[in-house]
């Protein structure tokens, strides 16, 4: 029989293969390297306006800061200026901590609003006025202006004056009303003054029926309000407090029969929650106590 044999040759694999050899295996470099190699280029061939490159960079950090830090409150310096100088004239006080508008969202936002007269006193913390322009007028009336107020405070001081006060007022008012010519309503001129009667009439009724198309309806949302009045010539005051108070303002047409005296007829809605009300004793009060 013939004998078979077999030879076996070793085979030597080269272990660093695809890494020794920098021509078989090319690396690429990551997308941070390439970056950085055209940031270090682009600086290399803009040296001379490296400077000007950092003042707008500067300039635009300051402006993103003021922006979201004191843009609003100048705001609100100024529209406190403005309105306290020409519109509210007979207000002690009228303020804004921070003032702003976005035209967008048809959002004005304001913050910390004092309005202060001789007789009542208003404080909002936080306020949001939305005006929804959007909103296409349909048959039921839309909500168009939603207000948002927080932490709303209203205080009425209004002092109480005596009849022989109230009887000179009287007196003064009636000598004017002899100048102007007119007694308890009743016109002692000619027809002129019927005439421009009718036409401011006619005037006012034009802006109401406008107001009313711009806003069928008005929401007014309050979270924790308070409202009180008092005087220190009473022994008491009256407070009312709330946690949540939800309320829609709507209008419906005047009646045709007296259309010339019913501009419009107005409904108020309103829904609460944790009402309270109750008597404070005033402590500036002077005279004979009164226990309840």
């Amino acid at each position: 029989m013939d004998k078979f044999s077999r030879t076996t040759f070793p085979i030597n694999f080269n272990e660093s293969f695809n890494s020794s050899d920098p021509i078989l295996n090319p690396t690429t470099p990551s997308t941070f390297e390439v970056i950085g190699n055209e940031i270090i280029d682009y600086f290399e061939t803009h040296r001379e306006q490296i400077p000007l490159l950092v003042i707008v960079y500067l300039l635009t950090i300051i402006w993103i800061l003021y922006l979201i830090l004191y843009h609003s409150r100048i705001q609100g310096i100024i529209l406190s200026y403005i309105l306290r100088r020409f519109i509210f004239k007979d207000s002690t006080e009228i303020k804004f901590d921070s003032f702003s508008i976005s035209f967008i969202s048809g959002a004005i936002m304001f913050r910390n609003l004092h309005y202060t007269t001789g007789s009542y006193f208003v404080f909002v913390k936080d306020g949001c006025l939305v005006f929804r322009y959007w909103s296409k007028t349909k048959t039921k009336p839309i909500i168009r202006l939603k207000i948002k107020l927080y932490h709303l405070d209203i205080q009425f001081f209004s002092p109480i004056r005596s009849s022989t006060l109230s009887d000179s007022n009287n007196n003064n008012n009636l000598a004017d009303d002899l100048q102007r010519g007119s007694i308890n309503g009743i016109s002692t001129k000619g027809d002129d003054s019927q005439s421009e009667n009718t036409i401011k009439s006619s005037e006012d009724g034009l802006f109401v029926k406008r107001l009313r198309n711009l806003f069928p309806a008005i929401e007014i949302k309050v979270e924790h309000g308070r409202i009180s009045a008092g005087h220190d010539t009473l022994p008491y005051g009256l407070l009312v407090r709330f946690s949540t108070m939800t309320s829609t303002f709507t209008s419906i047409s005047p009646s045709r029969n007296v259309s010339q005296i019913d501009l419009m007829t107005l409904i108020y809605n309103l829904k609460y929650r944790n009402l309270r009300i109750q008597l404070y004793p005033i402590r500036v009060y002077n005279g004979p106590s009164r226990e309840m």
